[in-house]
């Protein structure tokens, strides 16, 4: 089990410093990318060690997961949120002065011990504007890696290790990859397939260093290099296939398509052809997403219904048993209600016996 607690250079100059941000859902690859480049010089935090759905490690600072899960559950969003406009109930969190310096604080202590750091966490791009904020008040240009894996494995994967819907995997996966797209355009960036990663590290992240400027020590030409050790081909399980997925066909074919234009970007760089072809697709996403919750919104009426009117019958069926409670018992009602006081305080087990 490896516990990425310290790499890098712990006295590098401001000119040295080099800040990755590794983007992507749960399941994507994020962690065999951060920790790739943990093994070629970058630091990560006191990162979570690792357990039995990830053995070799997430390479996640802890202080980082507990700030975005502190924020996300503050105001109820989820890692693979499905609303295209789940982006919105983030404005007051993304606006505070006290939570932009409370990033800023951490970062810069870091930079100042540690003059690359690598930050990975899923639930980073719904931050990137902090990140990018506390990033530039240090004079550091982040540059972000985005790990693209297709939806069935991701959904397959997360099925197994976190027991976690298909169709709600495979919506949030769209929703959330093509948000990150449109986050991060016109910053620096790289997209990576997680299959080339897995087949040909040395080739991957000569290409994030040769495009990215990424200060990569042990370089990737060296053999032998503490990656080949980390980066097992094998472990790569799932193939792409919808085969016995419980996934509707029209959401299949919409990740499918969301898929190609990122994997497109990934090989061809930025283009308008492609940028009209994601606006297309957050369309697309948006109108699906809005008539299923058309579809399923008497339902959560009728449930809501249901749930008050049980309260209410239940708060009904209380004030019944203690009135009831508060009544005499037969014989007692004709005598005065001093003398019933006095006989219920002298029955065994009264207090005031």
């Amino acid at each position: 089990m490896v516990a990425a607690e310290s790499s890098g250079s712990t006295t590098a100059a401001a000119g040295e410093r080099s800040l990755a941000f590794v983007l992507g859902p749960g399941r994507s690859g994020t962690s065999t990318m951060a920790g790739a480049l943990f093994h070629s010089g970058y630091h990560v935090p006191k990162a979570i060690k690792g357990n039995e759905t990830n053995p070799v490690g997430f390479f996640e600072p802890r202080w980082v997961v507990n700030f975005h899960r502190r924020l996300v559950r503050s105001v109820g969003l989820r890692p693979l949120d499905q609303d295209p406009e789940a982006m919105r109930r983030l404005e007051g969190v993304l606006g505070d002065q006290k939570i932009r310096d409370e990033l800023h604080d951490w970062l810069a202590r870091r930079l100042e011990r540690n003059g690359r750091l690598v930050i990975k966490d899923p639930r980073m791009v719904w931050f990137r504007d902090l990140w990018v904020d506390a990033a530039t008040r240090l004079d550091v240009d982040p540059r972000f890696v985005i790990m693209l894996r297709h939806p069935s494995e991701v959904s397959s994967s997360r099925s197994q290790f976190y027991n976690s819907d298909q169709v709600a995997a495979v919506a949030g996966w769209i929703n959330v990859a093509l948000m990150t797209e449109r986050l991060t355009a016109g910053s620096p960036r790289a997209l990576v397939h997680y299959p080339q990663l897995t087949a040909d590290w040395r080739t991957e992240l000569t290409r994030l260093r040769d495009d990215l400027g990424l200060i990569l020590d042990p370089p990737p030409e060296q053999r032998p290099h503490p990656v080949d050790e980390f980066i097992d081909p094998s472990l790569r399980r799932r193939k792409q296939s919808w085969t016995e997925s419980s996934v509707p066909v029209h959401l299949q074919d919409l990740g499918d398509r969301t898929f190609e234009a990122l994997r497109r970007l990934a090989e061809e760089g930025d283009s308008p052809e492609i940028a009209e072809t994601l606006d297309a697709l957050r369309v697309d996403y948006a109108r699906m997403y809005s008539d299923a919750m058309a579809l399923v919104r008497p339902s959560f009426r009728r449930a809501r219904e249901d749930t008050a009117r049980k309260v209410r019958q239940q708060t009904l069926a209380a004030a019944a048993r203690k009135a009831a409670a508060a009544q005499p018992p037969p014989g007692l009602a004709s005598l005065p209600r001093r003398v019933v006081r006095r006989l219920r305080s002298s029955a065994p087990g009264s207090v005031n016996r």
